[in-house]
Parts: C-alpha cells; structure tokens; sequence
C-alpha cells in the first residue's frame, strides 16, 4: 500500500511538474509576443510565482518519492533506466534556476519599462531568447524522462527495439 500512494504522489508531482512548468512556459512565451510591458509584467509576476511556489517543490516531491519507490521497488540506482533518467532530470534541474533568475529578470524589465513609460528594449529580446531556449532544451528532457518512465527502458534501447 505503501508504494501504491508513493507512486500516487510521485504521478501528481510530475503532473504539476510538468503542466505547471509548461503553463508558465506557454503563458510567458503568448504574452512575451504582446510586446506590451503592462501585460508581460502582470503574467511573469504570476508565472515566477506559481514556478517557485509550484512547479519547484513538485521536482523536490519527485526526487523523494521517486528515491523511495526505488528503494521499496529493490531496485539499484545503477538500473540503467533509473540512472539514466536520474540524470536526464538533474540535467534539467540543472535549467531550473537560472529560468527562475531569468523569469524574475523579464518581470522586472517590464516592470521597469511600465514604470518609465519605455518600450521594451533589445535587452528584454535578449534575456527572453536566454529563457526560451532553456525552456526547450528542459522540456525535451523531460518528455525523455516520461517515457523512460514509462517504458522502463533508456532512450537507446527504446530505438532499438523501433528500428
């Protein structure tokens, strides 16, 4: 019984994880293309909030729980597909905090630029394409790691047994 709610937990984590993460993602990218400071300022506000408050602590619960299921499972850290998705995810942990730093960066310029009555500069365009790209790299790392969860198998075998 015990493991069937760690994988309960572990399941709803990784569904905050990811739809909260990709929420955000998706939130900031539509309101980045407004262009409008006032918009962009109310939407990151929120958006740094929900990932700190949210998305954040839900990785925390899957490293946890997902240690734990390990250890009831009796399963070794070096099972390949353990491991492999273990570093998949530091890896894109590894992402998680300077997105954090970059989102706050965002809401901040377009605080700034609605405070002073600017447009946002080449700056703001910069710092964005920095988070995007970090968002696209974290997210494809994730939808890896759901499927070696999934399947139980590393990305290599899984091509091979496709081929």
């Amino acid at each position: 019984m015990l493991y069937l709610c760690l994988k309960y937990i572990h399941v709803i984590a990784a569904i905050f994880l990811f739809g909260f993460g990709m929420g955000s993602y998706l939130y900031l990218i539509a309101v980045s293309r407004t262009a409008n400071p006032q918009v962009i300022a109310h939407v990151a506000r929120m958006v740094v909030r929900f990932d700190t408050w949210i998305t954040t602590p839900a990785g925390f619960i899957q490293i946890a729980t997902g240690y734990w299921l390990m250890k009831l499972a009796g399963l070794p850290l070096t099972t390949e597909w353990v491991l492999t998705s273990l570093i998949i995810f530091l890896c894109v942990g590894s992402l998680w905090l300077p997105v954090l730093v970059l989102q706050k960066r965002l809401y901040v310029m377009a605080s700034s630029a609605v405070e002073t009555g600017k447009g946002l500069d080449d700056e703001y365009r910069s710092v964005y394409k920095k988070w995007l790209w970090m968002g696209v790299f974290g997210f494809m790392g994730m939808f890896v790691i759901v499927t070696i969860m999934v399947t139980k198998m590393t990305p290599g075998r899984l091509v091979e047994l496709l081929v």
